[in-house]
């Protein structure tokens, strides 16, 4: 039987090996180099059992410059995964969210309810009736920046659902932001806690402003001034049946919950591949995404996370040896999700997204510092 599965194994691994001329981006070393980590993470399986992991597509890139882009596996039973597969993002998106509403910002959006412009320090009581009695125990109300930063001291309805409200069923965002109208903040005032609650939450308070006069939805408003404007063709929403389709096939570890609409929304519903994530971490860099002073309010230490770790907005942020190394990882229902950039304090950076079609997928932070860790000092 141990012969047998060793044989398996050794099947799986050969299977996923892909010839240098497959990658889509890059050669030499650091592409052999990539492809055999990858190939073993691969194989090593999903929550460490011997089933491996369906598909992988990785990006790497030094100082804006695409170095090795690939897929691995099959996205689905009628196409092998390439840098151009499509996949749910998971909590990517709240970095998507928190550009877009720190866009807002840089453009002077007023509120439409009493025409004074938005900022990080707007209570959301002034945008939202649902948040009148959001107050910080023994603190201020609660404000956009606490939203930003995950220090709302609001529960994570992921974690916690409204109890009418169905995990796996859809619901329409204003039944959801009915549903935790009696949400009340708790714990030490202005603490961090990691909570879907406060994206959704930008989500909807992007509704309530317009800019010259004009208001827009979420989704036009990521569309046009995200996706479209940095040139982001490969991103999207994953319910959208236009864009649905591309995606590669989702594999569960467990009955999927959130994953119909709207309970993503502004936290964990964009579709990306690692292409355009690699053009996202570019344009973020270069200051194209946001101006170099809001992207640097987007990657300040606003919360503490632990002794490590800070959040700024839609990224976890570290500091050590004279390198800062920004990252997010996103998991929903058949999806696992890992964006890194690290800085070195020269100003030299190095990206590594790595999208997966599996949920329960561990191990990805490691995996994209061990590729990060392949690209020698320029």
């Amino acid at each position: 039987m141990a012969a047998c599965r060793w044989i398996l194994l050794l099947a799986v691994a050969v299977s996923l090996v892909r010839s240098p001329a497959g990658a889509e981006e890059g050669s030499g070393s650091l592409g052999a180099s990539a492809a055999t980590l990858i190939q073993n993470f691969m194989a090593a399986g999903v929550d460490g059992m011997s089933r491996p992991l369906p598909a992988m597509s990785v990006a790497i890139g030094r100082d804006g410059t695409l170095l090795y882009a690939d897929g691995f596996g099959d996205a689905d039973k009628h196409r092998p995964a390439t840098a151009r597969t499509i996949y749910m993002v998971g909590s990517i998106t709240k970095q998507f969210t928190a550009t877009a509403v720190l866009w807002l910002i840089e453009k002077n959006a007023v509120l439409r309810r009493d025409g004074s412009r938005l900022t990080t320090a707007t209570p959301v009581s002034n945008l939202l009736d649902v948040a009148g009695g959001w107050t910080l125990e023994g603190g201020p109300p609660i404000t956009v920046g606490h939203l930003l930063s995950m220090t709302s001291n609001l529960p994570n309805f992921t974690r916690r659902p409204p109890h009418e409200l169905d995990p796996w069923g859809a619901v329409p965002a204003p039944r959801l932001l009915d549903g935790i109208k009696d949400y009340r903040p708790s714990g030490f005032p202005g603490s961090f806690e990691y909570s879907n609650t406060s994206y959704f939450l930008l989500s909807e308070l992007m509704e309530a402003v317009e800019v010259d006069g004009v208001s827009r939805d979420y989704r036009r408003i990521l569309q046009e001034e995200v996706f479209s404007r940095l040139g982001l063709a490969e991103t999207g929403f994953g319910n959208d049946p236009s864009f649905a389709h591309r995606l590669a096939s989702p594999h569960y570890n467990r009955r999927p919950r959130f994953s119909q609409p709207d309970w993503l929304k502004g936290s964990g519903d964009v579709a990306s591949s690692v292409m355009d994530i690699f053009k996202w971490n570019k344009a973020l860099m270069e200051g194209r995404a946001l101006t170099p002073a809001m992207r640097d309010v987007m990657l300040s230490d606003s919360a503490r996370v632990d002794v490590w770790t800070y959040y700024g907005a839609g990224w976890f942020i570290t500091h050590k040896d004279g390198v800062d190394r920004y990252f997010h990882s996103g998991t929903v229902s058949g999806y696992t999700a890992f964006n890194l950039i690290v800085r070195r304090r020269d100003n030299h950076w190095v990206s590594v997204t790595l999208l997966t079609n599996s949920d329960g997928v561990e191990d990805l932070d490691v995996l994209a510092d061990k590729l990060a860790a392949l690209i020698s000092s320029p």
